[in-house]
């Protein structure tokens, strides 16, 4: 009997002191038939070394290469990955995340008993630097048609599937859909949008925890620099493209008011001082055209910009700045 093949894409980027760790929980799995395609995005230190190192002992370890033509950060990784994996079913994994060792088992089999489905999206637990792995408390499974879970996707605050939770058919998405090589950031929650609005896929969410998120303090502290909030920014426009893309007119206007509060709260929490805001500014030109401002709601935005610019964080901000967010609501 031959087993499907699984292709499990990692983009990696100076991860040489870590990656052991992933690849060691790659290669310890209980089922065998799998491809790990791991796509190098420049790496400074040893991390090609490491690769090449597992690639040597394990056939199915495959070292690539981001070319040079594609641009930098790990979506253009994943594209390119993708493109040459050749499962019969995707996992796209990120480099510094450990699966449990029946993962990949687990998910072959529940495909033989939903065999109707396009894509199955599993749990995700955490763990910090100690392996010491534990079920997160605040996942949340959900189970709906492509249009609700479309909006519990964009609106929730807890629903959005990190890049290593769902197992993808590929005849789903490969020639089809890719990763938004332009951002940065909301990374696996634009993919997914357009995965669910493009693809109208069948899927099912399984309540079982197979992979573990590492909080790693380096990747955490980087969302705290100016850099990292100017790349959160800078995906505003394009996620919110997507957005509109997959809702239908109905959807945008019986979901206006909660959009446009989502946009409010990220220019409340990231158009801080040093931000540049051309993206700000060109996100509600979107939203202009989109959904339309009334004079009310474009002026309540207009100050929580000034806000943020001179008076961020200084006595009475918080006040000010929920009074604003409740003005939003009405």
């Amino acid at each position: 009997m031959n087993l499907p093949l699984v292709s499990i894409i990692i983009p990696v980027f100076n991860r040489a002191t870590i990656l052991k760790d992933t690849l060691d929980s790659i290669v310890n799995q209980t089922y065998a038939n799998w491809e790990c395609l791991i796509v190098d995005d420049g790496s400074t230190d040893e991390t090609k070394t490491v690769i090449q190192k597992y690639a040597q002992n394990d056939s199915r370890i495959i070292e690539l290469d981001r070319p040079q033509e594609k641009n930098k950060g790990a979506n253009a990784c994943r594209n390119y990955g993708l493109s040459a994996a050749k499962g019969d079913y995707i996992i796209f994994f990120d480099s510094d995340d450990i699966m449990a060792p029946t993962c990949l088992e687990r998910r072959v089999q529940a495909f033989t008993v939903h065999q109707d489905k396009d894509m199955l999206i599993f749990s995700m637990g955490v763990f910090k630097e100690d392996l010491k792995f534990e079920i997160y408390p605040f996942r949340k499974v959900v189970n709906l048609s492509v249009a609700a879970t479309l909006e519990e996707f964009v609106l929730s605050d807890t629903l959005p599937w990190n890049v290593c939770r769902p197992i993808f058919k590929s005849k789903l998405i490969k020639d089809k859909i890719g990763f938004n090589e332009k951002i940065q950031n909301f990374q696996d929650e634009e993919f997914n949008i357009r995965v669910l609005g493009k693809l109208k896929p069948e899927y099912l969410s399984i309540d079982e925890t197979d992979t573990y998120y590492r909080f790693d303090q380096v990747s955490q502290n980087k969302y705290k620099t100016l850099k990292g909030t100017q790349d959160i920014v800078d995906c505003f426009y394009e996620f919110y493209a997507t957005v509109f893309s997959v809702f239908n007119e109905d959807q945008k206007k019986s979901q206006h008011k909660k959009l446009k509060l989502k946009f409010f709260n990220h220019i409340r929490f990231y158009a801080i001082p040093g931000i540049n805001r051309t993206v700000v500014f060109q996100t509600i030109q979107l939203f202009k055209k989109e959904l339309g401002f009334t004079l009310k709601e474009k002026t309540i935005i207009d100050l929580m910009l000034l806000l943020n610019k001179y008076y961020y964080q200084k006595r009475g901000y918080h006040f000010v700045s929920t009074k604003l967010k409740e003005m939003m609501l009405k």
